[in-house]
């Protein structure tokens, strides 16, 4: 499920499009979506190539689910990398998008770089030119919203039935909350009402309710 860009092959790309058995999901490593933010990380600065990855996915499976997790904040973050950040996730249209403030560890040298970003930037709490701020970062895109899905229902709780697609990795991504009690432990057809931060709200489609 998880796997840096530069190691999706075509050969990977066509396997998981062609086994009906590999669900079409991927966890990208990305951290940021501006190059010279990457540059100071020490990570692959090349977004273009990053872009032009998900492409390549979405050609062979336009169902894919991507997901990753970014940081802001971190040392010498300009306004415009992170604007460079909220164009390149909302280009991508991630499935989930786990969002991280940066936090200086010590012994890292991180911790120790120049320009650290003060706190209350990182949350968002002052005004940029355009709004951009940490808060403004989707957690969850309502892409699912309208679309059937089967869902692996794995508990049920006052009335609702709590479950996974082939969208929601177990104890990563958020769960699917089902408006009615379903067998446990089965696969049903859901359709997806809407998205509520990390979870996607549905209906039970052609399904006999007890």
């Amino acid at each position: 499920m998880y796997s840096s860009p530069g190691h999706i092959s075509p050969r990977l790309i066509e396997v998981m499009a062609t086994h009906p058995q590999i669900c079409h999901y991927l966890d990208l490593p990305l951290q940021h979506g501006h190059p010279d933010t990457l540059r100071r990380m020490r990570r692959p600065t090349n977004v273009d190539a990053v872009l032009a990855t998900v492409e390549r996915l979405r050609d062979a499976m336009p169902d894919i689910a991507l997901r990753s997790t970014f940081i802001v904040g971190f040392p010498g973050e300009t306004e415009e990398e992170l604007e460079g950040l909220l164009d390149f996730v909302t280009a991508i249209s991630f499935a989930k998008v786990g969002v991280f403030t940066f936090s200086p560890e010590q012994g890292t040298p991180a911790a120790t770089m120049p320009n650290q970003v003060p706190g209350r930037i990182k949350r968002g709490e002052t005004d940029t030119s355009d709004g951009a701020s940490a808060a403004h970062l989707p957690r969850a895109q309502p892409s699912a919203t309208g679309r059937k899905l089967d869902v692996l229902v794995e508990g049920t709780d006052n009335g609702l039935s709590l479950g996974r697609s082939y969208r929601d990795a177990p104890e990563v991504d958020g769960l699917v909350i089902v408006s009615a009690v379903l067998p446990i432990g089965k696969l049903t057809p859901v359709e997806i009402t809407g998205a509520v931060e990390y979870d996607l709200m549905g209906e039970p489609v052609d399904v006999e309710i007890n």
